[in-house]
């Protein structure tokens, strides 16, 4: 019965460890896929000037990621800035806007916020592109793929490299 006992605790002890680790390098992904979308997007002129801030909302951990990934980097002649905030309210103006799982349900208010402002608007739930959001991660076979609406996009201001999608998984007019 001990042994039986330790085993099973053995055993939930490396999911557990697995799972964090699973979990720390989807964040990780998020974070370079967040950085790397400022390549494929262009912003208008007034979305040029100042820093270039990406804002996450209820994801401190991409926040954190995206950080160490952005470090001194810019784009264009724009420092990036990495803000994380836990309430649609807290919303500024932003290029790009990462809406974390949990927080999917403030997406409507998010996009009534940013309505006026080139913003590209990434989620990570399925069927958000049907609600606004640019560009929407998926997680499939353990692997971050993405899917992106261009029309969403567009409607934001932003004009979109060719290349990005053919990264997509998938790409809807």
């Amino acid at each position: 019965m001990y042994m039986a006992k330790r085993t099973f605790q053995t055993v939930i002890a490396i999911l557990m460890i697995t799972v964090h680790s699973v979990y720390s390098q989807e964040e990780k992904y998020i974070g370079l896929f967040l950085y790397n979308f400022t390549k494929f997007f262009d912003w208008p002129e007034n979305a040029k000037t100042g820093d270039f801030v990406i804002t996450v909302l209820g994801h401190e951990s991409v926040a954190k990621e995206l950080r160490q990934i952005s470090g001194m980097k810019k784009v264009g002649n724009q420092n990036i800035v990495v803000k994380n905030i836990s309430n649609p309210s807290e919303i500024e103006r932003c290029q790009i806007m990462f809406v974390g799982f949990w927080h999917s349900r403030y997406l409507p208010q998010i996009i009534e916020k940013l309505q006026n402002d080139p913003c590209l608007i990434v989620t990570e739930k399925e069927g958000l592109l049907k609600q606004g959001a640019a560009i929407n991660f998926l997680v499939l076979e353990n692997t971050i793929k993405f899917e992106m609406k261009k029309s969403n996009a567009v409607k934001q201001g932003l004009k979109i490299d060719q290349r990005i999608m053919e990264l997509a998984m998938k790409v809807e007019e």
